[in-house]
């Protein structure tokens, strides 16, 4: 069983590849992110997240992502798998099949689609972390569950065993020094993770374990660089990495519609795929960019110096 001590630093959000179908996904191609990414840096792999879109893939495909994640970490960095389901019960599932898999560390959003109260959230993780082993790592995004995790919930959460931290999606960082001050009260060792691309630097002066940044896929040797900086208190040159990072976040707009986060997972994929990685397209109903969309990106690239 993986250490507490272990789960820190950045953990990258992977996208899912998939074939040219939108539908299978493409473990070989997987294989090589994943190898890229620790190449450069990375401190955790975390697939089957919202960068991973996870609501488009059946049982099946679940399963081949995280096998092939597995054997791509070979135990070189820790690998964190996401579990989330609309129903307690399909994510015990998952916990239990993840455990068979050789999953370092499972991930939950609380129950989606009915919005859950606090104590249908204690009720939910406290099933997952009595499955077995497995560390869980809290995953809280009020945007998709539709309700927010409340502090005296993390404190009844934290008291329970496996239930190790939090990845905290919800961009509020006054919360976040909050959940520290809290959550790390008489030295317990609860695990926070900002899940943020543009804070790296303040995640660390807050107290931050590590980040869960989407834009990791693409821009890991820049977020490598701002972690570490940030960890020396070197903050001018952590604050000049973090500034690269955020002016590459214009990737996600270049393909943006009116809907809800489309724009960061097409243009992750499509930058991706210009870097050489061939993730494929998204999954329907998002759609891939075109190839005026793709010279931009790949001016963005160049700009970063990733290109």
């Amino acid at each position: 069983m993986i250490e507490r001590s272990q789960l820190k630093g950045v953990v990258v959000p992977l996208v899912t590849p998939l074939h040219e179908d939108g539908v299978t996904v493409n473990t070989a191609a997987l294989q090589q992110l994943v190898d890229r990414l620790i190449r450069q840096g990375a401190h955790g792999i975390f697939v089957g997240g919202t960068t991973g879109e996870i609501w488009a893939l059946d049982e099946v495909q679940w399963e081949r992502m995280v096998v092939a994640g597995v054997e791509a970490c070979a135990n070189r960095v820790p690998f964190y798998a996401g579990v989330s389901h609309p129903s307690t019960a399909g994510a015990v599932a998952r916990v239990r099949r993840a455990a068979k898999l050789g999953v370092d560390v499972v991930v939950s959003l609380a129950p989606y689609y009915t919005p859950p109260s606090q104590i249908d959230i204690i009720r939910h993780f406290t099933a997952l972390a009595q499955v077995g082993d497995l560390p869980v790592l809290i995953y809280q995004f009020p945007g998709i569950v539709k309700t927010s995790i409340t502090l005296p919930t993390y404190e009844a959460l934290a008291d329970i065993p496996n239930i190790v931290g939090v990845k905290d999606s919800q961009a509020d960082v006054t919360e976040f020094r909050h959940m520290i001050e809290r959550l790390r009260a008489d030295g317990r060792d609860f695990r926070l993770f900002l899940g943020t691309d543009a804070l790296t630097d303040v995640a660390v002066l807050l107290g931050a374990q590590g980040t869960v940044p989407s834009i990791g896929n693409i821009a890991m040797p820049h977020l490598a660089e701002a972690f570490a900086a940030a960890q020396a208190s070197d903050w001018p040159r952590s604050a000049a990495a973090q500034l690269k990072i955020n002016r590459l976040k214009a990737v996600y707009r270049v393909a943006a519609t009116e809907s809800w986060g489309d724009g960061f997972i097409v243009g992750l994929k499509a930058a991706l795929e210009i870097l050489g990685v061939p993730v494929g397209p998204p999954a329907a109903p998002l759609r891939a960019c075109n190839a005026d969309e793709r010279q931009q990106i790949a001016a963005l690239l160049r700009a970063a110096e990733l290109l």
